[in-house]
Order: structure tokens, then sequence, then C-alpha cells
């Protein structure tokens, strides 16, 4: 056994730890090979040791098991298992660690869970279900800030954000997006668009509201293109009287309005609510589309002159219900009479409307009364009379023919009232008698 130790023990750890040492295995040296010595096998020593060391732990320690070595392996050093080191963590080596430094496990020897956060929960978070903001800004083309805009307004919301603190979004964002970008394309406001994606509204309301929308502002674009188009065609002097006219309608719906107001206050106060919002649809004509806007003016400012005057009254007409009754029962047919050219529907709207003054004075309808209402009549179709003047521009705005009245399912009152005038008068309604 001394001749062993001396012949062989020396060279095993002179020839072949040396060897070990210079191979790469240094930290298996201090961790005590001395017990790998006393096996006696300096051959195995030599042949196997020294092998495993070049073909293992030497590519082990260059591919990434010096941090492995740091981590966990040296712990095995110290509790003295030099054999274990040299005859099975290396092939643990060559098996399994090399690979795992390979695949990026390095610092899971470090932080123990670190590269399982990196290798399995990144993924579940980068991938799986989810997409980033790049990803969406490159498949819909829209830039990675107005994506974010609309993150942050509520109109595409995150589902998470990454470990680095990215915005994460759900797999139907981007159906969502796209949707949001082809409505901003057609110039919907935000907010209509927000009450679609929070499901307040439906794609078909929001497609009505905005018709509806774009409708009100091809109005009120009209109604100012015809107002310049009145100002530019016309004298120096006449252009100051236009535009005082035309400013002093405002809006077409505040001149509407104020038309309105004008035959509330007009109407004898007892009159059923129901008669009253009739005679009001008939007698107030919708603000123009056509080249009528200076006619429209001109009504207006009769409306609301200091001059306008009430319409007939309990004292003047008696019964005013029926008084009322009886002149929209013949506008109507008169209006009929109109549309058709039946002379015996424009004969029986004639009729009616006599039939109506005729009441209120308790007579018949008879020739000697027809002619009463003649002169009567010729005598109000004067230039300063406030009814001629408001029903001869409110013909001008409604045309001779006007489509029914989108309130009351009848025509405006102008043109029948002008016929049924030029038939008891003998007189245009356009014509002034001095």
């Amino acid at each position: 056994m001394t001749g062993g130790t001396r012949g062989g023990n020396t060279r095993d750890t002179q020839g072949g730890n040396s060897r070990d040492t210079q191979g790469g295995n240094t930290a298996s040296t201090q961790g005590g090979n001395t017990a790998g010595t006393q096996a006696g096998d300096t051959r195995s020593a030599q042949s196997e040791d020294t092998r495993g060391t070049q073909s293992g732990d030497t590519r082990g320690t260059q591919s990434g098991d010096t941090r492995d070595t740091q981590g966990g392996n040296t712990a095995g050093t110290q509790a003295g298992d030099t054999r274990g080191t040299q005859s099975g963590n290396t092939g643990s080596t060559q098996a399994g660690d090399t690979r795992g430094t390979q695949s990026g496990d390095t610092r899971d020897t470090q932080g123990g869970n670190t590269a399982g956060t990196q290798g399995r929960n990144t993924g579940s978070t980068q991938g799986g279900n989810t997409v980033g903001i790049g990803e969406l800004a490159a498949r819909t083309g829209l830039p990675v800030k107005t994506i974010r805009y609309y993150s942050d307004i509520g109109l595409l919301p995150e589902s998470g954000r990454s470990p680095g603190g990215h915005r994460r979004y759900a797999a139907d964002a981007l159906p969502r997006l796209r949707l949001i970008q082809r409505l901003r394309a057609l110039g919907t406001p935000i907010a209509a668009i927000a009450a679609v994606m929070a499901g307040e509204r439906s794609l078909a309301e929001l497609v009505s509201r905005e018709l509806d929308a774009v409708q009100e502002q091809l109005r009120e674009a009209t109604w100012r293109r015809e107002v310049l188009r009145a100002l530019d065609d016309c004298p120096a002097p006449e252009r100051l009287r236009r535009l005082t006219l035309l400013a002093g309608v405002g809006s077409p719906d505040d001149a509407h309005d104020r038309l309105v107001r004008y035959w509330h206050w007009a109407l004898p106060a007892g009159l059923p609510r129901r008669l009253a919002q009739a005679v009001v649809d008939g007698a107030v004509p919708a603000p123009p589309a056509a080249p009528t806007v200076l006619a429209y003016a001109q009504l207006h400012a009769v409306a609301t002159a200091d001059d306008r005057r009430r319409q007939p009254q309990p004292h003047q007409v008696g019964d005013v219900a029926s008084f009322y009754a009886g002149l929209l029962d013949a506008c109507a047919l008169a209006g009929e009479a109109l549309v058709s050219g039946c002379p015996e529907r424009r004969a029986e709207a004639l009729g009616h409307f006599v039939r109506t003054y005729a009441r209120v004075d308790g007579h018949d309808d008879t020739p000697a009364f027809r002619a009463h209402l003649r002169a009567l009549f010729r005598r109000g179709t004067r230039a300063g009379s406030f009814s001629l003047r408001y029903w001869r521009q409110a013909l001008a705005v409604t045309g001779e023919t006007p489509p029914p009245s989108a309130a009351s399912g009848q025509g405006h009152l102008a043109a029948p009232l002008a016929a049924l005038h030029q038939q008891v008068s003998g007189l245009s309604l356009t014509t002034n008698t001095g």
C-alpha cells in the first residue's frame, strides 16, 4: 500500500489532477480531490476524470456553467463529494446543464425563478391572446400616439400591462380599433363612437343620427349660401336694405320660432289648442331651402314689426272656434282644387269660405252677402294692410301649390287663401288698390 501511494497516488496528483486543474476543474481540486486519490485508481483518474473534465466540464464552463458553479454546484463541491463531482456531475453537465445554459437558463441558476418568469410568464403575457400596441399600429396603419389616445379616453381598453410596463390588449382589440378608425374616417364625433363602443347605441342608430346631423348642416349651409346670393345680386343701395332684413333673421330656426310666437300671440286666447296649432302650422312656412330667403326675411320683418296686428278676435267674429275651423276646411278644399284643377272642388271651397264669414253676422250665403263680402275684401286690399303684407310674403315663400305640411298634413294656407281671396274680390292677392 505504501508503494501504491508513492507510485500511484503521487502520479495521480501530479500527472492527473494537474491536468484536471489545467482542463478547467479548479473548483474540484479545491473541494478535495485528495479523496479521489485514495481510491487508488490512478489510471481511472487519468483516463476518465481527465476526459470527463475535458469533454464535459470544460464545455459547461465555456457555455455558461461558470455561473452554474456560482449559483449551486459550489455547494456540492463544499460538501466534499469530489468523486461525485468527477463521476456524476460531469455527466449531468454534459447531459442537461449545458443545454440548460445554452437555452437561456443561466438566469434560472442565478435567481431561481427568474428564467421561469422570462421563459414562461413573459410568453403568456406577450403572446397568447393579447397583442401589443405596436402590432395594432402595424396592422391598422394608425400611429401609436393615436392608439394610445383612444386607449386613454376609454375607446380601446387595455387588458393589462407587460412586466416591462407596456400596454397589452385583448384579441378583440383589432376589430374594435378598425371600427373606430373607419368611423373617424367618416368624421364621426368621438362622443358618438364612444356611445357605440359602450353599447349605449347601435351602429344603425349612430348612422341615423349622423345622417340627421349632416342634413341639418346642409340646410344651414344652403341658407347661408342663399343669403350671400341675395346680397351679391343687387345694387349697392339695395344691398344695405337687404343686409338689414337678413341680419334681423339670424338663423332660420330662430326666425321660424319668432313667427310661431307671433301667431300664438295673435290668435284668440280661447281658441282650442289643437285648432290653434293647426292654424299656426298652416300660417308659418318652414325656412326655405331655395332662393326665397329674402322673402322669408321680409315675412319675418312683417310679423315682428311694431305695427303687427292680431288675428280676428271674439268681438269681431263671435264663435272663434267655428270661424277658424271653417277657414281651415275651406282652405283644405281650395288646396285640393289647386292641385287637381277641378272646377267643382273650387266652387265647393268658395261656398264653404263664404258661409264661414256669413255666420259671423248671422247671414246666409246669398248674392247680396257675396257682394258685401266682395266690397269688404277689395277695401282690405290696400298697400298698408297688415294681413295683405303677411300673406303676400308667405305666398312668395311657399309658392302657388306648396307641399303638405309635415306637422299637420295640410298645405300651407297662403296659396289657398290667395285663391279664395281672388274668387271673392276679383283681385289677385298681389294687387294693391291704393
